[in-house]
């Protein structure tokens, strides 16, 4: 293993060591940009630099750059998430933004959510999803329900599908490495004054590793295979009227294990999404948008090759958008949400036979801007929910971004929601009275701007209280409402690009999750799998016009994996390598290492995860 690191890691220190010495094409500098557009803040599009909320932008260039291959790791490089995942290669994965549960982050494909309504929580596990034909990635911090409606407590993550642009362009990929795991990729993208597109297909397939951990003895590979499919179609039939369509399915399949324990156990999965919209400009002071869309979950479960259970769910979503531009200095959105969840679930514990609640929401959000650089952001909504009834939620935002000297103040406070899962209220441990969960919090920021733009750094302090949580009555073995719980923190990012081959970007986290329910066990104790310290940091150096270099660091910190805090799981960091060279305009190789330094570690208690893993391939572009 000694002679594997060092094959591995002496090359890229010559290779840093050599960029202390940038030769002359090298010396153009660029700068750090805080202007990308965002559309899940506000549901309309808006600058970064002018949004009161903390926001997070992640691009396609910025994925494959670090060679990121699925959502799920993406995110673990985001401020204020933390990823709980039941061992790599397809295992279950839980989203802690802000110290908040799982249930508290709803996640969005084009602007549609996606959820399992037979989960205990309702979420759907994300694992299996792609980095393919991603565009980009939104992440919004904090109360979102104004906008979003239930499960937006935490925030909210929008993967938006890739736009296609410019000549068509075709490209085929291969890759390889370590797990006997095996990568294949297609896809196509154009545009023209009328039409875009963009379509992809992969399939990966791996022997992996034992879910539950080796070191317990357990020695069999855990295999994992997925397929992703996804498309994206937009069109202008008018100088004032545009639709879309996109979609985006996914198949896998895995062994999986119980807690330290192998188990013949295979789970089969299928997710699929779509969405449709229609925009128009009905003047120039008034447009709107219809959107339409659905997902769909299925899960199966053999064990010992016979019929175990089955989990099915959908979620249907109807929306309808009018936004009033006043005099630039004005706008208004206002608008009608419909939701439908439905599901069935097969199981020996007690079937659910087909299940189904709506909800209907209003929504209205005033931004104002007296005068350039300054904003007030005041928003109120109704949902009608058909199990629990009314439930109201209000926001109020506040930016100044003085331009002169690239420094911008944001604060924000909102309510925010969560109703029950379908099975959290119809199965055999639900409770159909189950009030939802509420939501009080608030964040206080400040991004500065330093050295010409060169340096961007930000700092965010969040505070979030939840009271009805939704818990697990060990007495009744029903869900039941009685938590109570305090997230609060502070959020760090610093971007440095001193030239435009050369960028470090960094962050840190503190958070501090407590359970405050009254007379409770846990009370004044850290909610488990809440490290209270997370890091990371990226370094991108491009030392020749066509060869890229990345390196990734992770840092976990310590957490608790029970209630009563008196059993503490290790800290760990995690360093990944990725690097890509254009060989000529249409042929680029590619490859990674993650886990450079091999680390031993585990996300969740006694579950596995890989050690080093070396992967390699090529791309042709057409």
């Amino acid at each position: 293993m000694k002679r594997l690191l060092n094959c591995v890691i002496v090359p890229f220190v010559c290779l840093f060591t050599v960029l202390s010495t940038p030769v002359a094409a090298q010396e153009d500098t660029g700068a750090i940009k805080m202007a990308e557009i965002v559309v899940t803040a506000s549901r309309l599009e808006e600058p970064l630099r002018y949004s009161p909320d903390s926001v997070t932008v992640i691009t396609e260039e910025e994925i494959q750059k670090k060679d990121k291959k699925t959502v799920i790791d993406v995110l673990r490089d985001v401020p204020g998430v933390f990823i709980r995942q039941n061992s790599s290669f397809g295992g279950s994965s839980s989203i802690y933004l802000r110290g908040t549960n799982n249930a508290h982050t709803l996640i969005m494909i084009d602007g549609v959510r996606v959820g399992d309504p037979m989960a205990g929580d309702g979420k759907m596990s994300i694992s299996p999803l792609s980095t393919d034909n991603i565009e980009r990635i939104e992440i919004i911090r904090g109360a979102q329900s104004v906008l979003y409606g239930s499960d937006a407590i935490g925030g909210v993550i929008n993967i938006i599908t890739k736009k296609g642009k410019e000549r068509p362009e075709f490209y085929l990929s291969a890759e390889g490495g370590s797990f006997e795991t095996f990568r294949e990729k297609i896809g196509v993208s154009g545009a023209n004054d009328k039409v875009s597109y963009s379509a992809s297909i992969s399939r990966l397939d791996t022997k992996g590793i034992s879910k539950a951990d080796e070191d317990l003895g357990n020695t069999e590979q855990d295999y994992y295979h997925d397929t992703n499919i996804s498309g994206r179609l937009d069109a202008r039939l008018s100088d004032t009227v545009k639709a879309g369509f996109s979609v985006r399915h996914c198949r896998s399949k895995m062994d999986y294990d119980d807690t330290g324990v192998d188990a013949d156990k295979v789970q089969d999965s299928d997710i699929t999404s779509l969405s449709t919209n229609l925009d128009q400009d009905l003047f120039a002071w008034w447009q709107h948008t219809i959107k339409l869309g659905t997902t769909e979950t299925k899960r199966e479960y053999t064990k010992n090759g016979s019929f175990d259970s089955t989990y099915k769910g959908t979620t249907k979503l109807a929306s309808w958008q009018h936004n009033f531009f006043i005099q630039d200095k004005d706008t208004i959105t206002a608008g009608f949400d419909y939701q439908e969840e439905s599901g069935d679930v097969q199981n020996p514990w007690g079937n659910i036979t087909e299940k189904k609640v709506d909800t209907n929401s209003l929504f209205i959000q005033n931004k104002w801007t007296p005068f350039k650089g300054f904003s007030f952001t005041l928003g109120m909504r109704h949902d009608d929910h058909q199990t629990f009834g009314g439930e109201d939620t209000y926001k109020g935002a506040l930016a100044y971004l003085y331009e002169e000297t690239g420094t911008k103040i944001r604060t924000s406070y909102g309510t925010g929601f969560r109703a029950p899962s379908l099975y959290q209220l119809y199965s055999s441990y639900g409770d159909p009275n189950l009030k939802p969960e509420e939501s009080k919090g608030y964040d206080v920021g400040i991004d500065q701007e330093l050295f010409g733009r060169k340096v961007l750094v930000s700092v965010t302090y969040f505070q979030t209280k939840i009271d009805q949580l939704i818990d697990w009555n060990w007495t009744t073995w029903k869900y039941y409402n009685v938590g109570k719980v305090k997230t609060k923190g502070w959020e760090t990012s610093a971007s440095f690009k001193p030239l435009a081959w050369l960028s470090l970007d960094a962050h840190y986290t503190y958070t501090g999750a407590k359970d405050e329910t009254p007379g409770g066990t846990s009370q004044d104790k850290y909610l488990i799998y809440r490290p209270k310290h997370t890091a990371g940091a990226s370094l991108n150096v491009k030392p020749l016009e066509k060869l890229n270099v990345n390196l990734n660091t992770q840092y976990v910190g310590k957490r608790y994996r029970n209630t009563g805090n008196t059993a503490e799981m290790r800290s760990y960091t995690l360093v990944n390598l990725a690097a890509s060279y254009e060989v000529t305009r249409w042929l680029e190789v590619f490859g990674r290492v993650d886990n450079l330094t091999d680390k031993k570690y585990q996300s969740i208690y006694q579950y596995g995860e890989p050690g080093i893993g070396i992967y390699g391939g090529i791309k042709a572009t057409f």
